[in-house]
């Protein structure tokens, strides 16, 4: 084969691996550590492969003939590091020392960075057929990544699988390089070792599962305190119900005690929901009738008739509202892997969700009821998360289903007179919701204060807070029939009305609603957190020390200030495109409603576009290159905002699609601005002196 055709099919090959192990690596972590570090993983693997482009520049600078060798180095470490990685995350006490412990997965992306940098330097009269490639690699390893990882079992097993990959890839060059000599040989039986390798690793987590999940080693998790000895009994997980896919991570918590089997469903270790058996008794010490919780509280003032659960999990809110009598109860849930875990417990839960009048549907909450044609006289939500994460386990928090607007969509969706449950954990954020439903009630002409009603309850956890919103104001009969309820049941109100809703906030603390612009529900501190304050700093450090090695490579050269002008533009360039990215993917959320997928349609549709634009801006370099490419530039600037303005104007319309639909409809509105984003990297290196 070619060489030029053997770069471009290394370049994809390597970009793909590396791309799905970074999405692979976001949903390891998501299910370790307190605080989701997704956006750290990226932000590293950005880092890393600059800090890998620029290592092998030092290393190869003004000594080309090393360049080959460079480069079957770094192949030869990415299968070895992607297996280190895995160790320090499974092993080590990583979710207590994430801060420092995540910089070792570094390697991975430093040697593709190394490679990438190299084969273009090599081979720089193709550039951009070759970013091209690179591109469209990352668009294939976004795409599979969720594909792989649903059919594999988790990432665990994927990672190992794209390790298995690496370790090929680097056979495949080294025994395919015209290379002579002992240490051609060399490179070729450590290639060989490393296949070898790889699929031990493979055939020793299939018989003892040495890279299984131990909660043990992540003691910020709500999980891990749960499985501590109580007075109750021994808790223990039933690994015959768990569940991981690209989504999240399903573990069914088991306690054995006098008084029965209790089961709860958690979600990447937090989230808690109830799996209930037939005698529908509420998880917990307290171990209370259903129908006398916190949570039925709605039903026993309002008696409604027809119930949507929007983030039903386990089934507790199917099975409190049959307790009731409600006629029809719909079910939404956007994890279908809690969907499954529930249907594989049928034996346990009474096959709660195949009762007569419950209807099931996989679909997100906000979609599911802006496309419904019917009505209801109550929607419940116990603290349903739009991401399948718990309060602290995103980046900012983001959530769709807490926002003003949702609270519009909710109202809208009631039958006269019908009412809002929001069953929370945390008294700010139960205080920030009744701000936003009171600003959404206000909006609509009608007394907030009569409107709002919030208890919490002392005896129950951990869901201990409730919050009714209703369409109207509560008649007489329902204001003294929860007077009642409180004073028999020990509840204490927390907001009467909406003034009360931001009293008593602790200083520091975010009550303001939050928007589908700003949907950061769960932030509810001002600062930021000290382990992220951590990790921004360290980063910056490596991002200064790279700058100032530049400053000094170039210290004895006239064009000191030119590679300066150079490091900036591609540096600006980068971020630019990964905020852009950021950006579209909040907005798309609520378009193609299921995270895993929005993830990696919008990063397929980035890279893949982008690669087509790179292999189209070939042209450019012909004649007044650096012209044409501010045009570009300039051009990018002026149009990107009214990429955001197209897809807020999608959101709604699209609702009752298919999913297929969707997110074709999405890529095609990213096409035409992706295609100009991949001309400018390509096209700035061609002009490099």
């Amino acid at each position: 084969m070619p060489e030029r055709q053997r770069a471009i099919v290394l370049l994809f090959a390597i970009t793909a691996s590396v791309l799905a192990f970074e999405v692979a690596l976001t949903r390891i972590c998501s299910v370790l550590l307190q605080y989701h570090v997704s956006f750290a993983v990226v932000s590293l693997a950005v880092l890393g492969l600059g800090l890998g482009g620029f290592t092998a520049y030092l290393a190869t600078r003004g000594k080309p003939k090393r360049v080959p060798d460079w480069i079957d180095g770094a192949l030869l470490f990415i299968a070895p590091a992607m297996l280190l990685a895995l160790l320090v995350l499974l092993r080590l006490p990583f979710a207590e020392h994430w801060t420092r412990l995540l910089f070792l997965v570094l390697p991975v992306f430093v040697c593709a960075g190394a490679v990438q940098s190299l084969v273009l330097r090599a081979l720089s009269q193709h550039a951009n057929a070759l970013y091209a490639a690179d591109l469209m690699g990352g668009a294939l390893g976004a795409l599979l990544a969720v594909v792989v990882i649903d059919a594999m079992g988790g990432p665990v097993n994927t990672v190992l699988l794209l390790a298995l990959a690496a370790a090929g890839i680097a056979a495949w060059w080294t025994w395919g390089r015209a290379a002579r000599g002992a240490s051609a040989l060399r490179r070729r039986a450590v290639a060989v070792t490393l296949v070898v390798l790889a699929f031990a690793a493979i055939v020793v987590q299939g018989r003892i599962g040495l890279f299984r999940v131990r909660y043990e080693l992540a003691p910020n998790k709500l999980l891990h305190a749960m499985m501590q000895r109580t007075p109750a009994g021994q808790p223990r997980l039933l690994d015959a119900l768990q569940w991981w896919d690209a989504t999240s991570r399903v573990d069914v918590l088991e306690v054995r005690s006098p008084r029965g089997n209790q089961r709860m469903v958690f979600i990447d270790g937090e989230t808690p929901t109830a799996m209930l058996s037939p005698n529908a008794a509420t998880p917990g010490a307290t171990a209370m009738d259903v129908r006398e919780s916190l949570a039925a509280l709605p039903y026993r003032v309002l008696a409604p008739r027809e119930v949507l659960s929007i983030g039903t999990g386990g089934g507790y809110d199917v099975v409190v509202a049959r307790r009731f009598g409600a006629t029809r109860v719909d079910a939404v849930e956007l994890n279908a892997g809690v969907l499954k875990v529930v249907e594989r417990a049928r034996e346990f839960t009474g096959d709660v969700y195949s009762q007569e009048g419950v209807h099931v549907h996989h679909a997100e909450g906000r979609q599911f009821v802006r496309a419904a044609s019917r009505r209801w006289d109550l929607i419940t939500l116990v603290l349903a998360q739009s991401l399948a994460g718990n309060m602290r386990e995103y980046a900012l928090s983001e959530n769709y289903l807490y926002t003003r607007e949702a609270f519009e969509d909710y109202l809208d969706a009631l039958n006269p007179g019908g009412a809002l449950s929001l069953l929370v954990n945390d008294v700010r954020l139960q205080r920030r919701l009744a701000a936003t439903a009171a600003e959404v009630l206000r909006a609509r002409g009608q007394p907030a204060d009569d409107c709002i009603a919030a208890w919490a309850s002392p005896d129950e956890s951990p869901y201990d807070r409730l919050l009714i919103v209703r369409s109207t104001p509560f008649a007489r009969a329902h204001v003294e029939r929860m007077a009642r309820e409180a004073q028999t049941r020990g509840y204490v109100p927390v907001v009467v009305g909406a003034p009360a809703a931001a009293g008593g906030a602790s200083a520091g603390t975010v009550l303001e609603p939050a928007t589908d612009d700003r949907p950061f529900v769960f932030h509810l501190q001002a600062e930021l957190p000290g382990a992220l304050r951590m990790f921004l700093i360290t980063a910056g450090a490596l991002l200064a020390v790279a700058w100032l090695a530049l400053g000094w490579v170039g210290r004895r050269s006239t064009s000191r200030r030119r590679d300066f002008g150079v490091s900036a533009y591609f540096v600006l360039l980068g971020l630019g495109f990964m905020m852009i990215e950021v950006l579209v993917l909040q907005k798309t959320l609520l378009i193609i409603g299921y995270p895993a997928w929005n993830l990696a349609v919008i990063l397929a549709a980035f890279l893949l576009f982008a690669g087509l634009g790179s292999a189209l801006g070939a042209r450019l370099c012909a004649g007044r290159a650096r012209l044409r490419l501010q045009f570009v530039l300039a051009l990018l600037g002026l149009l990107l905002p009214t990429l955001l303005w197209g897809l807020s104007r999608l959101h709604g319309v699209t609702d009752a699609w298919p999913l297929p639909m969707r997110c074709l409809v999405v890529a095609a509105a990213i096409f035409p601005f992706g295609l100009a984003m991949g001309m400018p990297f390509p096209v700035g290196v061609r002009l490099l002196p």
